[in-house]
């Protein structure tokens, strides 16, 4: 059984509007480069590494012809490949830019527990001192 089949659907659906939208990958060259065997972390964390290298550019609608690596380049060359050949950097540089961009996720995560809390606390204040029934200190 192919193992897609045992995949959440929600996280199928993230992995695909990632490389269709971020990425501007058709549909076709998602099937033909197996995006889905690849894990959704790695594909991620290759994509940005070109962006940020100014190797990987995400196409303007209606653009037919782009200069960005095959899909298939960028999720199955061994490590080393693709650092050193399509990357063109170091593993090292690799290696440093994984770890910026674990604690980047982490702060992104922090930031968001944070909002989601001052929402929490927002909506409790309103509940709280929202209108209970009660017009300058008199019931109405």
């Amino acid at each position: 059984c192919p193992g897609v089949l045992l995949e959440e659907p929600g996280s199928l659906q993230y992995h695909f509007q990632y490389a269709y939208f971020r990425m501007g990958v058709r549909q076709k060259e998602m099937v033909k480069a197996r995006l889905f065997r690849t894990p959704f972390a790695e594909l991620r964390t290759r994509h940005i590494f070109l962006e940020r290298r100014g190797l990987y550019h995400t196409p303007v609608k209606g653009q037919t012809q782009s200069n960005n690596p095959k899909l298939k380049e960028v999720l199955h060359l061994p490590e080393k490949d693709f650092v050193v050949n399509l990357a063109r950097a170091t593993l090292e540089e690799y290696e440093v830019f994984k770890k910026l961009l674990a604690r980047e996720e982490e702060e992104e995560m922090k930031e968001e527990e944070e909002e989601e809390e001052e929402e929490d606390e927002d909506r409790d204040t309103e509940y709280i001192d929202g209108d209970k029934g009660w017009d300058d200190g008199r019931r109405v």
